[in-house]
């Protein structure tokens, strides 16, 4: 597929707004980090943690429910992977079963190209 020169110039335009975007979140990231550098204790039952900056409690605490819903929607990533699978194993199976010449049994007597077997002669 050929690519045209407009097509060239929105695909450089969109890479543009993103590389832009990016920039906009990471620097809102920064400031963020910057305002939220006091330092804070963690506690959990009865462990507690020595001082560290706000922000990166935050992060830890976004990373880990980010691998906590993964680690939730693996099994059903999984159930799905299996079912698209067996589903294109399906899929490919017709498009053989269609692409092979029908069988002699199937094929109507008044088929005029059919041979005729020697005991109809």
């Amino acid at each position: 597929m050929a690519i045209t020169e407009e097509g060239a110039r929105n695909e450089g335009h969109v890479t543009i707004v993103a590389l832009i975007g990016v920039l906009f979140i990471a620097t809102l990231l920064v400031v963020f980090g910057a305002q939220n550098a006091q330092p804070v204790s963690l506690y959990f039952f009865r462990w507690e943690s020595s001082p560290v900056p706000l922000v990166l409690a935050l992060g830890l605490a976004m990373l880990l429910g980010a691998l906590l819903s993964f680690l939730v929607s693996f099994p059903g990533r999984v159930q799905a992977w299996r079912e698209r699978r067996g589903l294109r194993h399906e899929v490919e199976a017709q498009h053989v079963a269609a692409a092979r010449p029908e069988s002699s049994a199937a094929r109507s007597p008044q088929d005029p190209d059919e041979p005729r077997p020697p005991s109809e002669v």
